[in-house]
C-alpha cells in the first residue's frame, strides 16, 4: 500500500516535467507560426511590387517598340520614294536603342545581306527596359514561391501546436485518473505524442526572429 502514494507521485512528475516541456513546445510552434506568417506577407508585397514595377517596364517597352516601328515604316517609305532628307533625318534622329539595328540593318541591305531580317529580329536591337521586365518578373516568380513555402510551413507549425495541445490534455488527465492503470496509459499517450511532435518539428525549418533594435526604436521615449 505504500507503494501506491509514491508511484503516484512518480507519474505526476513526469507528467507535470513533459506537460511544461510540452506547453514551451506548443508556444515555440505558435511562435515560429507567427514569424512564417510574416515571411509569406512580405514575400508576397515584394512580389506585388515587382510585378507592378514589371507592368511599368512593359508599358515602356510597348511604346518604344511602337516608336521604333514607326520609324522603321518611316523610313522604308521615304526610301522607296527615294527622299534622301527624310531617311538621314530618321536615321539621325532615330531612339538611341533602335539606332544600332537600324544601322546594321541598312549596311545588311547595302551589302545583300539582309536575308529578309529587319532591324527587330537583329542582335543589335536590344531594350533594357524589356531585360529589366523580365528580371522583375522573376524576382516576383521568386518571391511569389518563398511565400508559398512560408505558408506551407507556417501550416505545419499550427499543426504542431495542436499536437502539443493534445499532448497537454493527456498529461492533464493524467492527475485526474483515479486509477493508477489509467494515469498510466495517459500519461504514455501523452509522451508518444509529444516525442513524435518534438521530432517532427526539429526537422521543420526555423523563421529568424526580428532585431531587437526595431521594436527599441518603436517603443515611445519616456
Amino acid at each position: 500500500m505504500a507503494s501506491e502514494p509514491s508511484t503516484r507521485d512518480a507519474v505526476e512528475v513526469v507528467s507535470w516535467a513533459l506537460l511544461t516541456a510540452a506547453t514551451i513546445g506548443s508556444a515555440w510552434c505558435a511562435y515560429q507560426a507567427s514569424l512564417w506568417n510574416g515571411v509569406q506577407t512580405r514575400s508576397l508585397a515584394r512580389a506585388s511590387t515587382a510585378q507592378f514595377a514589371s507592368v511599368r517596364k512593359t508599358s515602356i517597352v510597348n511604346r518604344n517598340q511602337s516608336i521604333d516601328v514607326g520609324t522603321y515604316l518611316s523610313y522604308i517609305e521615304a526610301q522607296l520614294h527615294g527622299d534622301i532628307k527624310i531617311t538621314q533625318f530618321l536615321r539621325a534622329h532615330a531612339r538611341p536603342e533602335f539606332k544600332p539595328a537600324l544601322e546594321a540593318w541598312i549596311a545588311n541591305e547595302g551589302a545583300g545581306r539582309s536575308s529578309g531580317l529587319n532591324p527587330f529580329a537583329l542582335p543589335e536591337y536590344r531594350l533594357a527596359d524589356q531585360e529589366a521586365a523580365s528580371r522583375l518578373e522573376a524576382e516576383a516568380a521568386s518571391n511569389i514561391a518563398v511565400a508559398g513555402t512560408a505558408n506551407d510551413t507556417g501550416d505545419s507549425y499550427v499543426l504542431h501546436t495542436v499536437l502539443f495541445a493534445l499532448s497537454l490534455f493527456f498529461f492533464g488527465g493524467t492527475s485526474e485518473a483515479r486509477r493508477s492503470g489509467m494515469r498510466r496509459v495517459m500519461l504514455t499517450l501523452g509522451a508518444l505524442v509529444f516525442l513524435l511532435t518534438m521530432t517532427s518539428m526539429i526537422h521543420l525549418p526555423r523563421a529568424s526572429s526580428p532585431p531587437l533594435g526595431r521594436f527599441s526604436k518603436a517603443a515611445p521615449s519616456t
